[in-house]
């Protein structure tokens, strides 16, 4: 991964702060997400939620939702509740030291884990939206992702 690579991964989640979550209002479904490949118990795990609208992929970009877990190892099971029906795109680090952002190491690479949904990557810097999005219908579902460290 390239410097400038490792700066737009950055960008795009360093909007996981875990603040509060918006409320979606009553009879939403629930996405639950099936994190795979967490290393270990350390901090935590930072979930952000982007509609179309949010500019998930630029900097400066606002999450629709924020979720801040406890990690645990190898996978995981987080419910994101009271979700509506939309197109969603999802950004994940494993914040191994709580101080809320992606560590990097040499040249801006990340020392810290993380993914985004559909395990989508992009080829310099975060995926685009479509490359990301996943459909969260009225019944629910799963969405599967793997941590990369």
């Amino acid at each position: 991964m390239t410097l400038p690579a490792s700066v737009l991964i950055i960008s795009v989640l360093a909007q996981l702060d875990g603040g509060a979550a918006i409320d979606a209002g009553p009879a939403a479904p629930t996405m639950v997400l099936e994190i795979a490949g967490v290393r270990s118990t350390k901090g935590h795990v930072l979930i952000a939620v982007y509609r179309a609208g949010d500019r998930f992929s630029e900097a400066g970009q606002t999450a629709f939702r924020k979720e801040r877990i406890p990690a645990q190892p190898g996978t995981m099971m987080v419910e994101v509740k009271d979700l509506p029906v939309d197109t969603y795109a999802l950004a994940l680090i494993h914040d191994e030291n709580d101080n809320l952002k992606l560590d990097t190491g040499l040249f801006g690479i990340p020392v810290e884990g993380f993914c985004f949904s559909k395990n989508a990557m992009g080829l310099f810097g975060p995926p685009s939206f479509k490359a990301a999005a996943v459909s969260h219908a009225a019944q629910g579902g799963t969405q599967k992702l793997r941590v990369k460290y």
